[in-house]
């Protein structure tokens, strides 16, 4: 999300009264970020004064402030600072400091290990035990277990393997996961890393964000990032995470998790294709991508019959 462009007459007035805190009314001062290879417009805005700074327009209820409060002050974590939060009237804008980068799309193996690693200092340090608590069950249910019972009817001999994506769900360390790592969610350049938009940040399994940055791909089936990056990021990862004696998760299992991840990334899009009038549910999964993980884990459970489903 490094790209941004002048605004509108229209843009600029309709912001005008935040800018106004900045004495801004200039609006050649001020550029908004666009992604135009995803066609998407943010409410985030580039201010430059001399120095440069990011607004973004969001909602009290959003989770920024609260985020960064419990968890990102006092710290050095690749993550940028709050500068400002304040409202004009219905509307939230917080100011935060800029990150001068590129998105991590199409990172090379090198910057994806810098980016595995940033992303275990954060996570090695709110490492906790596993087990159902109530976020953690809210979650399961409306993200995960929602589409898994879409589907289960459908490929009835995957029914192993449904039950155990939830076991290992509640079973698995959990940490503090930003649930929306992609690519376009880092910035970095030659010397700094930046972690981006943790609005939707909480107390999960650990595994959850690694799927999401190595394995989602775009609307034409493209990968955002190489399967070399990709595996030097999780390698990266797992290599920061076990300087914690707390993380006790052998190399198998860390594997069997980034399948479950990526999994679990997959389960909308096939639960979706399966409710549209013209699916054919025999050809969903084996013809897609999403059976590579599910005969991975299948294969774990064959492998450790009557040891793994309790």
């Amino acid at each position: 999300m490094n790209e941004h462009r002048q605004l509108t007459k229209e843009e600029f007035t309709c912001i005008a009264p935040a800018l106004e805190k900045y004495g801004i009314q200039n609006p050649f001062s001020v550029s908004r970020f666009i992604d135009t290879k995803l066609d998407k417009l943010y409410d985030v805005y580039l201010l430059d004064r001399g120095e440069k700074s990011i607004l973004k327009k969001t909602s009290p209820a959003e989770k920024d402030m609260g985020i960064y409060a419990c968890y990102f002050d006092g710290h050095h974590f690749a993550v940028p600072k709050i500068l400002d939060s304040f409202s004009v009237g219905k509307n939230h804008f917080v100011q935060m400091e800029f990150a001068d980068g590129s998105d991590a799309r199409g990172c090379s193996e090198a910057e994806g290990a810098r980016i595995g690693k940033a992303l275990a200092d954060i996570q090695s340090y709110y490492l906790t035990t596993g087990g159902r608590t109530e976020k953690s069950e809210s979650y399961f249910k409306k993200q995960i277990g929602k589409q898994i019972e879409t589907i289960r009817p459908h490929y009835p001999e995957y029914s192993a393997v449904f039950d155990f994506v939830e076991q290992r769900f509640f079973e698995a360390p959990q940490t503090l996961i930003h649930d929306d790592y992609l690519p376009i969610n880092v910035l970095l350049n030659a010397d700094n890393l930046w972690i981006i938009d943790w609005e939707y940040a909480d107390i999960l399994p650990y595994f959850l964000d690694l799927g999401r940055f190595a394995f989602v791909y775009d609307m034409d089936n493209r990968f955002f990032i190489s399967q070399a990056s990709a595996e030097s990021f999780l390698k990266r990862y797992y290599h920061q995470m076990k300087t914690n004696p707390e993380f006790c998760v052998r190399e198998k299992e860390f594997r069997l998790d980034i399948s479950i991840s990526a999994f679990c990334q997959y389960l909308l899009f096939v639960a979706c294709s399966l409710n549209t009038t013209d699916a054919n549910p025999s050809v969903q999964i084996p013809e897609s991508i999403d059976k590579i993980y599910l005969e991975k884990i299948m294969q774990h459970i064959r492998d450790n019959s009557g040891q793994c489903l309790h």
